[in-house]
């Protein structure tokens, strides 16, 4: 069972970007573990994608949680299958894993993440525009809509159907902004940890996938940041380890490459992932607060 308790203790000013990568966050899991079990807050959250799922159980103090969601679920035909796929257009089960898991099954701590005195933000991609929205927490924020924009920013193109909120479609960040460094710097914080979700040497390469043109007719921003996204990621990336080199970001990427995708079957290769997290997290750790 997972352990939600009051944070902060150290409270280093720099900001905290987490990308996604599917299952693959699980890894980000882990070391936002490592952080928690030393009361370790940051004043400023930002994921995408996975990262955001994993990064909202971390400003709630929810330590554990969210690999208690991977020891239950994964495998539950409700959680990742092509069944979800044929009957929802999505091989997650978006609303069983937005909306019941943390209303009913594992539930989120609403009041703790709202309450923290840290702010967090979820990146999500407007299908009109192409471009990345940012939906940051607010006191009046109602939690079904919090959950929405966690669905969006996860909603992952050709497997997932764009998520409608407030009268607007949106999908998954990472299409928009991956890694969103210079977002975190633009709200006034020169010094960053970043979280990956690959080891060091990573690229994006094209992947096969459906026309564009097909799926997301008449939408032509979209289209044009999908079609220019692996560029872009790679872009924030040697971005982020142009900033590593200058001192002003922190990178923790896996130590060790353990060929895990983002739609792993695995569950133990995934449990392995969580722990090589949390051991480089753990390992990060006094650089991150300055000690």
């Amino acid at each position: 069972m997972y352990v939600s308790m009051n944070v902060p203790t150290g409270v280093p000013h720099m900001g905290l970007v987490l990308e996604g990568g599917g299952l693959r966050g699980n890894y980000t899991a882990g070391v936002l573990d490592a952080f928690l079990d030393k009361r370790i807050l940051f004043p400023y959250v930002i994921g995408v994608s996975a990262g955001s799922g994993m990064g909202c159980s971390y400003v709630s103090g929810q330590r554990g949680r969210n690999l208690e969601i991977l020891r239950r679920f994964h495998g539950d035909p409700r959680y990742l299958s092509f069944r979800n796929f044929i009957t929802t257009g999505s091989l997650f089960g978006m609303d069983f894993v937005f909306h019941k898991i943390p209303n009913r099954l594992i539930p989120f701590d609403w009041k703790s993440f709202v309450d923290s005195p840290a702010r967090f933000t979820a990146v999500c991609t407007d299908c009109e525009t192409g471009r990345a929205v940012y939906f940051e927490k607010t006191p009046e924020l109602a939690a079904e809509d919090f959950y929405t924009t966690l669905e969006a920013s996860s909603s992952m193109p050709y497997v997932s159907p764009m998520v409608v909120y407030k009268g607007r479609k949106y999908l998954d960040g990472a299409i928009s902004d991956a890694i969103p460094l210079k977002k975190a710097v633009s709200e006034g914080f020169a010094r960053n940890v970043v979280v990956l979700t690959n080891p060091a040497g990573y690229r994006k390469k094209r992947e096969p996938h459906p026309p564009d043109g097909l799926l997301y007719f008449g939408r032509k921003k979209l289209i044009e940041a999908l079609k220019t996204r692996v560029e872009r990621y790679n872009e924030s990336l040697e971005h982020a380890e142009a900033e590593e080199q200058a001192g002003r970001v922190i990178i923790i990427r896996p130590g060790k490459d353990l060929k895990v995708s983002r739609v792993e079957k695995n569950r133990e290769k995934l449990e392995r992932l969580y722990a090589l997290g949390y051991q480089d997290g753990a390992r990060h750790l006094s650089a991150a607060i300055g000690k």
